[in-house]
């Protein structure tokens, strides 16, 4: 399916958004992987081919299928990829919601992360019987104990308090990887929210928003203040759940952050816990960044 444009604006700034993203990735390389993952031959042919905008939902298979396309063109990682496609506005002009978002790389997830499910396979979807909970989680570790990620964060259980279901359950992403616990008021008077696990996730200042990394340490705090629970509702539901996203529907914030992007190195063999991961991920894909001037290295990460 090749996606038309008016003009080339928009296509522009997903390339902008790309080369921001990556760090790496040079304008014209970016505009290349564009053009072929949108159905042309190359940039020029894209350039001299306008047409009335073309429309794609982000729960739709042809989103998917593009940001796939782009992240093997360009060696970026599809979340970065699909991040800088929903700044630009590239695949539809009007902006994805939160949901559409976290339906898309739950899509992306199976699609080239996990394959299919199976038995003791890591990145299958399996239910919980401890307790008579029933709730879902991914499997990250098979064996004794069986360890599962579930909305709220990792479990150990004993493989026999473990189902696997025999018709595949929904894929969904764990609110502990997106959803803001809090936020931090810094000196500066800028804002940092950060997860239940507190990393952080947003920074806000001046009215712009950016994405944090999540393996940094967050220099000059001021004040901490968390989302209020009523009841029996937890930072995870109820209460604390609505004044999270209200929090993040207040800054425009549809997109995800980067802690999302730990699942990969979340069902490796050899990481424990989610702090874990983002030090992976940091020795991974974050040596070469430049480290803010109110952050520094979260070196704790190392023992968590």
């Amino acid at each position: 399916m090749r996606l038309q444009f008016p003009n080339l604006s928009r296509p522009k700034q997903a390339a902008k958004h790309l080369v921001r993203c990556s760090g790496k990735l040079t304008l014209s390389s970016a505009h290349e992987a564009l053009a072929r993952g949108l159905g042309y031959r190359d940039w020029h042919e894209l350039s001299n081919s306008p047409g009335p905008s073309t429309s794609l939902g982000a729960r739709s298979s042809e989103a998917s299928r593009i940001i796939g396309d782009v992240a093997d063109a360009t060696g970026a990682p599809d979340a970065d990829v699909q991040y800088a496609l929903s700044k630009a506005r590239l695949l539809d002009p009007t902006p994805w919601r939160l949901d559409d978002q976290l339906a898309l790389r739950a899509v992306l997830w199976r699609r080239r992360l996990f394959g299919a499910p199976g038995r003791e396979k890591p990145g299958t979807i399996v239910r919980d019987k401890a307790y008579g909970s029933n709730q879902p989680g991914y499997l990250l570790r098979p064996g004794r104990p069986t360890s599962v990620l579930f909305d709220t964060g990792r479990g150990e259980r004993a493989d026999f308090e473990v189902a696997t279901p025999r018709t595949p359950l929904d894929d969904f992403i764990p609110s502990r990887l997106w959803l803001p616990y809090g936020f931090w008021t810094l000196q500066d008077g800028s804002e940092v929210m950060f997860s239940r696990d507190y990393l952080p996730l947003w920074r806000i200042a001046d009215g712009s928003v950016e994405r944090l990394d999540p393996w940094l340490w967050i220099e000059g705090k001021a004040d901490e203040a968390h989302f209020p629970a009523a009841g029996k509702s937890t930072w995870v539901s109820g209460a604390a759940r609505a004044s999270a996203l209200e929090r993040l529907a207040l800054y425009r914030i549809a997109e995800l952050p980067k802690l999302v992007d730990v699942m990969p190195h979340l069902i490796e063999a050899d990481i424990e816990s989610i702090g874990a991961g983002v030090w992976r991920m940091g020795r991974t894909d974050g040596l070469d960044r430049i480290v803010p001037a109110f952050a520094r290295i979260n070196d704790g990460l190392e023992y968590d």
